[in-house]
């Protein structure tokens, strides 16, 4: 599995690096602006992540806008099989119902708290059809 978390927090992204690394490559971007080159990359080195790990609250672009862009970028350069598209797992402070719809209607996947633990993480993973028990 290829990974990529996106959160401006130094402790968040270093500790579900570590995390997601134990399920294979895992890189980091701090901004939304630098995940969506780091996204497109991939794609172009035909090495294409598997996993996007979404902070919703970022400075510039936030989360479910990001998640737009990305959703909009594979509706044009991917083949239509829903297979082909990253799955996004949003991430946020606190549940808010708002911020759960927009990041759903965005396009995302899943939605977790940052009350993270690896127990949690890969029970989302196996929903997701990213890893097996």
């Amino acid at each position: 599995m290829r990974s990529l978390v996106v959160d401006d927090e130094y402790v968040s992204r270093y500790r579900l690096k570590k995390i997601f690394s134990m399920y294979g490559d895992c890189d980091v971007a701090p901004n939304g602006e630098i995940a969506l080159k780091m996204f497109e990359w991939a794609h172009g080195e035909s090495v294409p992540y598997d996993l996007i790990s979404m902070d919703v609250e970022m400075p510039g672009m936030k989360g479910p806008e990001v998640v737009t862009k990305l959703r909009e970028w594979e509706n044009v350069n991917l083949p239509k099989e829903k297979g082909a598209r990253v799955k996004i797992l949003m991430i946020s402070m606190a549940y808010d119902g708002n911020r759960v719809a927009s990041s759903f209607a965005g396009g995302c996947d899943e939605y977790m708290t940052k009350f993270i633990t690896v127990d949690n993480l890969k029970s989302i993973m196996q929903e997701l059809g990213l890893v097996k028990l």
